[in-house]
């Protein structure tokens, strides 16, 4: 593995821990973190159901622009906000969305806005229909806009939530609407333990640097790497059953302790109602 894979690898693993675990911001006494779990749970839930089944660019707009007020409103700088949200975006968001601007993937004969490559005969390839030019089509444009907008909206709003919230609050949010406890406990033990996955993996990084003296060949390397990967597999394993032994030996039973809900007052409701009537207007338009 080069030296660049090795450093990018790492700053992603940190990435992970900084922002997926992080939990600083919930511990301010910003606008929703005196919110009640349950209501921000619906109110998230309901906005990005009305973010998925709405066509119109300006739901998405004034989603994405609510959560950015709200998380200038929670004391979330909005840099480290838009990092954490944005992030995402392009690497798993453009692999689906750049290929749609094209002609050759669409059904439908769409408007041309800009042609890429024409070339002196039709081509004809499986899977797509017979070409004789590559162009940007307006449509892919609208739709590529609207698809990315979509997740960007999602992916801002479940940011929000994980930020201004504290996992055992979440996890008792969870039970207090009675999904299954088997779904709870799942998430429970694979939140807690990615982090120590990130971890092992960091750590093997380090060790492997440690002991390599000059460069590496690219075969050498990757056969080292692919060993590294399969002592990944075997200890993450190990690690499971050691585990599930030590807490079945301490009484575990399948459920954990939660924290108890306290009662919603008249903010929480508010809140709640403004969220919901958000939603349903979105979804409408």
């Amino acid at each position: 593995m080069s030296r660049f894979v090795e450093k990018t690898v790492g700053e992603v693993l940190e990435y992970i821990r900084s922002a997926v675990f992080s939990e600083n911001y919930s511990k301010e006494k910003g606008l929703l973190q005196k919110i009640d779990a349950r209501a921000k749970l619906i109110v998230i839930l309901g906005l990005i159901f009305s973010a998925v089944i709405s066509r119109r660019l300006e739901v998405f707009i004034t989603f994405i622009t609510l959560s950015l007020i709200l998380a200038k409103a929670s004391k979330i700088p909005v840099g480290y906000y838009l990092t954490r949200v944005l992030i995402f975006i392009p690497v798993f968001t453009g692999v689906i969305a750049i290929p749609s601007l094209f002609n050759i993937f669409q059904p439908y004969d769409g408007t041309e806005i800009l042609t890429v490559v024409r070339f002196n005969q039709e081509v004809v390839l499986p899977l797509l229909k017979p070409f004789s030019e590559i162009a940007i089509t307006e449509e892919g444009v609208i739709w590529a806009a609207k698809f990315v907008l979509r997740v960007t909206t999602a992916v801002s709003l479940i940011t929000l939530l994980v930020l201004t919230t504290r996992w055992s609050v979440l996890l008792s949010a969870f039970r207090s609407f009675k999904l299954p406890r088997v779904f709870v406990v799942i998430l429970n033990l694979t939140y807690r333990y990615i982090f120590l996955l990130t971890d092992i993996v960091l750590s093997m990084l380090y060790s492997k640097k440690s002991r390599a003296i000059g460069k590496e060949g690219t075969i050498k390397s990757w056969r080292l790497n692919a060993r590294i990967v399969a002592a990944l597999f075997i200890k993450s394993y190990d690690m499971s059953e050691r585990v599930y032994l030590a807490m079945i030996s301490r009484g575990f039973d399948g459920s954990f302790p939660y924290m108890q809900q306290s009662k919603m007052v008249l903010k929480d409701y508010l809140f709640l109602a403004g969220g919901l009537l958000l939603s349903l207007a979105g979804a409408m338009l």
